[in-house]
């Protein structure tokens, strides 16, 4: 069975080849593996390499009934059953581990204006070190969606985004950092445990007052 599972999962990450990989993830899945029937799941709800069929995906992620298929789960329901049900498959899923769902759950709770939540949604996966949503959290912060704005807070999360590797939040956290004095800067740097970012941009922003 574990076999099958590998192998699904190569032939479709590597290979690219979810034809054959439908093949062998619903051999596992006939054998009861959880794995086979969300991953076979995943390829009946978008249509790769068989046949688009969300009853049966549906169906399938019911049955796997582990975190990530209760997150597919809740991709599948998003916009077609009521938010409360995709909310706790998503609350759910996020506590099983998945840490992806805790962005999408924010994303949901802040498209019913539930924003307290959300950012509370969004600090857990950024805790969990989840680049998007740290920049999200950062964002979050610096414009005062949930309370008064916060600038230390929000450099604070654009210097951990950035210590991911990500420098897409270089941009905006040297434009926020123009308006900050050095000891601002300096502690949102002790915060993030990322002082050489706070030092660079400390030099970089005297060069533009």
């Amino acid at each position: 069975m574990q076999a099958q599972e590998v192998l699904g999962g190569v032939l479709l990450e590597f290979k690219e080849d979810p034809t054959e990989a439908a093949l062998w993830f619903a051999r596992a899945a006939s054998l009861g593996s959880a794995v086979g029937k969300r991953s076979l799941g995943h390829l009946r709800a978008e249509g790769l390499g068989t046949d688009k069929d969300l009853v049966e995906a549906e169906r399938l992620f019911r049955e796997a009934a582990d975190a990530f298929a209760q997150f597919n789960l809740a991709q599948l329901w998003w916009g077609h059953r009521d938010p409360e049900s995709v909310l706790a498959l998503l609350s759910s899923a996020a506590s099983g581990g998945v840490v992806e769902a805790y962005l999408v759950l924010g994303d949901l709770l802040a498209g019913l204006d539930r924003d307290t939540e959300a950012l509370k949604s969004y600090l857990q996966a950024a805790t969990a070190g989840h680049d998007k949503a740290m920049y999200v959290v950062a964002c979050w912060y610096r414009d005062g969606i949930v309370g008064e704005p916060d600038r230390v807070e929000a450099l604070t999360w654009f210097f951990r985004s950035i210590a991911t590797g990500n420098a897409d939040p270089l941009h905006e956290a040297l434009l926020m950092a123009r308006d900050m004095s050095n000891a601002e800067i300096l502690r949102a740097g002790k915060q993030s445990g990322q002082h050489g970012y706070a030092q660079a941009a400390v030099e970089t922003v005297a060069k533009y007052r």
